[in-house]
């Protein structure tokens, strides 16, 4: 068993609670009660750790495990017989005779975590629970001298709050007031990554229970709770989560998981430390939610985007106040405008939003200070507009001026688009455009095709071998059609996992995602394994002819996944790294498998 596994149960407000299976936190993003608190997505690490000690037979045992400096302690992992993370997470304990079951489940709307523990065998004499709390922001660690925490007694919870911040837990048992810190906790993935990696934590007190139950129900919340069991909560939590009609149980599970990055008007691009970016948003949004059949959340979504256009300009992320930065993400709200006509039908959110369509085409046409139309595509002004956008201190690592591959399919894409849309809900067509749509695919075949490579990057021409060429073959209007021909280029880029993000062969090539900022952002576009663009490969390989069934036997490890990372390293054994769970990761795999591999028979 892999007792650093990591769990993570998340709601609609994007508060989550997350750990590893042995509850030893690894990271300062681990907390069994992390609660974001506003539209910019500050979440902080309230309740760090509650963990448990048990009497039996005379005998003290700790469920609890901890990395220290130089030791593990206690050893509450060797009692752990089995952990399940497919639907809710699941930890089952055996000591000594006394068999234990906990289970955490978290609301899908309300800020409120609840544990369970189910007692079978013997039961212990004695049952006590120890919150270490936090009052923190989740990028950052506490030490004693940095906080002081108010406990209150009141009648069915105990309230503790520090500075604006308070949070609660049921009452079980007796409070037994403790006053004590707790010293040097390590989390070595944050010491790997040369981040943030020890701190303090503040035990108030402990609840005790002399005469233990066969079942205790804790609660974690902010506000006064409802009267909700365990098992209301986590119906409501399962009823919450996304489904499909499919055969193979593994998509069933990915498209449950995806629901983890969807919120109430949004979707988090990715656990932990990312907020909704709108590039992810948009290219997620079929996946996470078109297929599922939320069309009521995309079209909220949709929305959201339209009314903080600016200037025909998507800002890049809801994190960063006015940082519009980026040559695409407006090209991609034209793309998932596109796939929610196609799913939903629903003509009238899409001649509402077609003015904003128009505005963003408008934008690209006049140009401005990031980007503007050159002899018919797109010509980017800054090095960090697209995706492969990793900076550490002045160090762009995939500098990107000119005319990249991907801007310029996205923008034949979206002028197809518009023609299209223009045509089904009878619209005015700008004078134009029609023209333009076959002078960008003659202009698009000159610039970049050249024998049998295609440019990741036209004037300055960059023959780098990278991704990015895939998007000319797989948008829902191709601006190339002859995959079969230039397939060979994405070989050395192919990986059971995804594609990377640069051929081995090339001298700036990094086969390992390690290390600090620095060294890990070195090799985040320039070797790393990227799930998401399975998806677009898979497209572009059916539309080629490639047979479906070699498609799904050769990714078949990456959609059995229960968790699909962000990035796997570029060189085998491609250990994933990054994010645990990334949203265009699941969405993309779930948008290709139902749009192109799917048995439909």
């Amino acid at each position: 068993m892999n007792y650093d596994e990591e769990w993570l149960i998340s709601n609609r407000n994007g508060s989550y609670s997350s750990s590893s299976a042995s509850f030893s936190n690894l990271r300062t993003y681990h907390g069994i009660y992390v609660r974001n608190l506003n539209d910019r997505y500050d979440r902080f690490v309230l309740l760090s750790k509650l963990f448990e000690e048990l009497k039996i037979e005379g005998k003290e045992v700790s469920l609890d495990s901890n990395y220290y400096r130089d030791v593990v302690y206690p050893h509450g992992y060797e009692f752990l017989t089995n952990f399940d993370k497919s639907s809710i997470p699941t930890f089952s304990y055996e000591i000594h005779g006394t068999k234990i079951e906990k289970r955490v489940v978290m609301d899908p709307f309300d800020d409120v975590v609840m544990i369970s523990y189910e007692f079978g065998g013997k039961l212990p004499d004695q049952f006590r629970l120890y919150p270490l709390v936090a009052f923190r922001s989740y990028h950052n660690v506490v030490r004693k001298s940095d906080k002081k925490v108010i406990s209150e007694e009141e009648d069915k919870a105990v309230k503790f709050s520090s500075d604006n911040l308070s949070f609660r837990i049921s009452r079980v048992g007796a409070f037994k007031r403790d006053d004590l810190w707790y010293y040097n906790f390590r989390y070595p993935i944050d010491e790997a990554r040369g981040t943030n990696h020890e701190e303090d934590l503040y035990l108030p007190g402990h609840f005790e229970i002399n005469d233990v139950p066969k079942r205790i129900t804790i609660s974690i919340h902010t506000d006064e709770l409802q009267d909700y069991s365990f098992e209301e909560i986590k119906k409501r939590y399962l009823d919450s989560l996304s489904k499909v009609n499919a055969r193979d149980r593994k998509i069933i599970a990915a498209v449950k998981n995806s629901t983890k990055f969807i919120t109430r008007n949004n979707i988090i691009a990715g656990y932990y430390w990312f907020g909704p970016w709108g590039r992810d948003t948009l290219i997620s949004l079929t996946g996470l939610l078109l297929v599922p059949k939320r069309h009521g959340e995309a079209r909220e979504v949709l929305l959201i985007y339209a009314g903080m256009i600016r200037d025909g300009l998507i800002p890049k992320n809801m994190t960063d106040d006015g940082n519009y930065d980026t040559a695409d993400t407006s090209l991609w709200f034209i793309y998932a405008i596109y796939k929610y006509f196609q799913y939903s039908e629903d003509a009238d959110l899409v001649r509402l939003l077609y003015p904003r369509i128009l505005e963003i085409i408008d934008a690209y046409i006049k140009g401005n200070d990031l980007f503007g139309m050159e002899d018919f595509l797109i010509k980017v002004k800054k090095p960090q507009l697209t995706w492969m956008d990793a900076k550490t201190g002045s160090t762009i690592f995939t500098p990107r001026i000119g005319k990249p591959v991907e801007i310029n399919a996205l923008w034949y894409n979206a002028l197809q688009t518009v023609k299209f849309l223009s045509a089904e809900l009878n619209m005015n067509l700008p004078e134009n455009t029609d023209a333009m749509i076959p002078e960008i695919k003659e202009k698009f075949r000159e610039k970049f095709v050249k024998e049998d490579v295609i440019l990741d990057v036209s004037e300055p021409d960059d023959y780098s071998i990278r991704p990015n060429p895939i998007f000319a073959f797989s948008l829902p209007f191709p601006v190339l059609d002859d995959f079969n021909e230039y397939k060979g280029m994405f070989d050395n880029l192919l990986t059971p996992y995804g594609l990377r993000s640069l051929s081995t062969e090339d001298k700036r090539y990094i086969g390992t995602y390690e290390g600090d900022q620095y060294h890990r952002d070195s090799a985040y576009h320039n070797g790393s394994v990227w799930p998401w663009l399975a998806g677009p490969y898979i497209t572009a390989s059916v539309r080629g002819g490639r047979d479906r069934r070699e498609l799904i036997s050769y990714f078949k490890n990456l959609l059995s996944l229960q968790y699909v990372p962000e990035i796997f390293d570029g060189d085998p054994p491609h250990r994933p790294k990054g994010c645990i769970i990334q949203a265009w990761s699941y969405a993309e795999l779930i948008r290709a498998y139902f749009e192109d591999l799917r048995d439909r028979r």
